[in-house]
């Protein structure tokens, strides 16, 4: 059971193996376009490569995927974010399979059962197979444990068979896919023109004077263009303004539920009120957990680790002298002594830790137990830890933990150092599993306090809740439309917040707790809708939809902002290039001079680089440069933040050489890095996945 239980661990590892593959897919295709999608009663949940996947099928995969991780994890209840971790892979696999899998039948790749066998028995097995079967207690592996286990697999118990099936599957899956990128890999060939290139464009330097004037010297509203400007411009770079996936914004105001005075003042007169009372009960612990917000903290504080008020008040003070009330974190307080210890101030100890396997706590209580009497009857402490201890930390070191003050350590362990003698060997349980402790020694002891807090928090009433719903809803009442939503927020001094980008299967949206609900809304309402009232923790949302961009061409409409900039850049680009041609020829310096500037030099230009101190990383500047013969003046070259005019100094061609053998492996060690990534993102856009998991989650 013990090997079953390391599968389960090697298959959740082998999954992220595939799912860093597929994470490429993920990440491009999480929202696509609208057109064309389901009605509101279809059950398809994507498609890929035109083949429909249907929302049961898809969860079926979902809760298989959810089941292991429930077995692996050793939990009944899976929170939200691992749900969703979980749904992505359970996609990611939709993906691999028709995709991936397509590609590898294509070509013919596989993994024989013998090649299988072998990648679990042989002489090299797969490094996850290995550290399945890997001893603990030796540390060693040893192929035959796993010839006897596959011998005796069919005399096995239906779901252990299930969970191996399952493990083989994947290092399979694992060794189909690394055959297919090596084969991507090693068909990458780098010519050696294209190497000879590479190394005279890396070796040629340059070294220039020039003049330059940015675009921020002429105001905007200096230049003069039409729509058909906008126009142009935007047909011959339609390519700018291809989206890839569909986007979303919306604008938003929150009315934050905040404590009334009314709030604030009830929390202030129950401390109040029940001051006397906390203060004349014989037990002052029973009392703060009968009532107060917060349980009893058992823990003793050391002088000056407290609050200062609590401190200086309680410190020196008689037992059961109360503090307060004071408020501190939104929490109305009454603090009272109930006790004194004296306590080392530090502790150094040593452990051995067992975890628990299986939920077995017995198993792992017995074998610690069984560690201690051997140790009791002489055997290394130190030596034992480091064979058995499971806490690579401290069991490299015989299990020394050092030197550590109270409330270091989780407190099950801190309190059995703390309380304990030098050369106790406590055996306790936590979180981590059951440690064998040994106390080899404790620093001087201090007196030590225990504090019982009473405790209110200052908290909305539900009748602030409701008022401040009221408002909310009041407000979009009124306001159901873009233009009444802008007005009403300037004529009440409301705080608009803007939410761009949204895709349709995000989760998040800064500022806002768990508003799935309202990303929903935002792909299915029409741009300029307003929404209802939403409810994200203690904030009541009423959304606006200012915009809409599907995947494809954006249209100008939705761009214009940007092209008009791209436009006016080109205006300025013209006038400033006609100011430099209008200023005559001769020298850079006699230009320089009267266009009233300063002319620069640039030393050590690259043209691999591209960056020239001075002007930046300018690529038609860089082309002339190298593109100009020494002593001669270009055009002035209009670029993306000004124009400038150069005078070629010099140009260095660098050492020849006719060795380009380094300049090939760089190049091809570059290329082989990009390919799993290109590889993916091609095969991605040849399926044209339509992801539509946000209409159900």
């Amino acid at each position: 059971m013990a090997i079953i239980g390391r599968i389960r661990k090697r298959v959740g590892l082998l999954i992220g193996f595939v799912g860093a593959s597929m994470i490429l897919f993920i990440l491009g295709d999480l929202v696509t376009s609208n057109t064309g999608l389901m009605k509101s009663n279809s059950d398809v949940i994507g498609k890929i490569g035109g083949e429909k996947i249907h929302y049961q099928e898809f969860e079926k995969r979902y809760e298989t995927l959810l089941e292991n991780f429930k077995k692996n994890q050793k939990k009944d209840n899976v929170d939200p974010s691992s749900q969703e971790m979980i749904r992505e892979q359970a996609w990611g696999m939709f993906i691999n399979e028709k995709t991936l899998s397509k590609e590898y039948e294509k070509i013919g790749i596989s993994c024989s059962a013998q090649e299988l066998y072998d990648m679990c028995t042989g002489k090299n097995p797969h490094q996850q197979v290995k550290q399945a079967f890997t001893d603990p207690k030796t540390g060693s592996f040893d192929p035959a444990t796993v010839v006897r286990f596959l011998k005796d697999l069919p005399n096995r118990e239906e779901n252990i068979q299930r969970e191996w099936r399952t493990f083989e599957d994947a290092i399979k899956e694992e060794r189909i896919s690394e055959k297919f990128k090596n084969i991507v890999k090693f068909g990458i060939n780098v010519t050696a023109e294209e190497a000879k290139r590479n190394y005279e464009e890396t070796a040629r330097s340059a070294s220039i004077r020039f003049v330059r004037l940015d675009y921020n010297t002429i105001v905007d509203t200096a230049v003069k263009f039409e729509d058909s400007d906008l126009n142009s411009y935007y047909e011959n770079n339609k390519y700018k303004y291809k989206q890839a996936e569909t986007i979303r914004k919306v604008e938003y105001i929150t009315f934050d539920v905040m404590p009334s005075d009314e709030d604030r003042s009830q929390a202030q007169n129950w401390i109040n009120s029940k001051k006397d009372e906390f203060a004349s009960s014989p037990n002052g612990i029973a009392f703060v957990n009968q009532n107060s917000d917060n349980p009893f903290d058992s823990s003793y504080h050391a002088k000056g680790t407290l609050s200062p008020l609590v401190d200086s008040l309680l410190f020196n003070a008689p037992m059961g002298t109360v503090a307060g009330p004071y408020e501190e974190n939104s929490i109305f307080t009454v603090a009272r002594l109930v006790g004194e210890k004296m306590i080392s101030d530090s502790v150094k100890a040593r452990h051995i830790l067992i975890k628990i396997e299986n939920n077995d706590s017995a198993k792992a209580l017995a074998k610690a137990d069984s560690l201690k009497n051997a140790i009791k009857k002489g055997s290394s402490f130190e030596m034992l830890a480091m064979i058995f201890s499971q806490d690579p930390g401290s069991g490299s070191k015989g299990g020394d933990l050092g030197w550590f003050r109270p409330g270091m350590m989780v407190k099950e362990f801190n309190d059995a150092c703390f309380d304990g003698k030098v050369g106790d060997m406590p055996i306790v349980t936590s979180q981590f599993g059951v440690h064998l402790i040994e106390v080899t020694a404790k620093g001087p002891s201090t007196r030590q306090i225990q504090v019982a807090y009473l405790q209110r928090k200052i908290e909305p009433s539900q009748k602030t809740y409701d008022l401040l719903y009221n408002k909310a809803s009041e407000f979009a009442m009124k306001n159901t439309t873009g233009e009444a939503f802008d007005s009403s927020i300037v004529k009440q001094g409301l705080n608009k917040r803007i939410a761009d980008n949204i895709r349709e299967n995000d989760k998040n949206v800064p500022g806002l707790e768990q508003p799935r609900e309202l990303v929903r809304w935002a792909y299915a309402a029409k741009k300029n809708d307003v929404s209802k009232v939403f409810t994200f923790g203690d904030k009541y949302v009423i959304a606006h939809l200012t915009d809409i961009k599907d995947k494809g061409y954006l249209p100008l409409e939705s761009v214009k902002e940007q092209v008009t900039a791209e436009v006016r850049k080109q205006k300025k680009g013209q006038l400033l290039a006609e100011k430099i041609t209008n200023a005559g020829g001769g020298s850079i310096d006699a230009i320089a001079q009267k266009l009233n500037v300063t002319a620069a030099d640039a030393d050590n230009i690259n043209f691999a680089n591209g960056y020239v101190a001075g002007i930046g990383n300018e690529p038609k500047v860089n082309g002339a440069i190298f593109s100009t013969k020494a002593n001669q003046l270009t055009k002035p070259i209009i670029g993306d933040n000004g124009v400038t005019i150069v005078m070629v100094k010099s140009i260095n061609e660098g050492v020849t050489t006719k060795d380009f053998s380094a300049n090939i492996k760089q190049l091809t060690d570059q290329r082989k890095s990009r390919s799993d990534y290109e590889l993916f993102n091609a095969l991605k856009d040849k399926a044209n996945i339509e992801d539509n998991r946000g209409k159900f989650y």
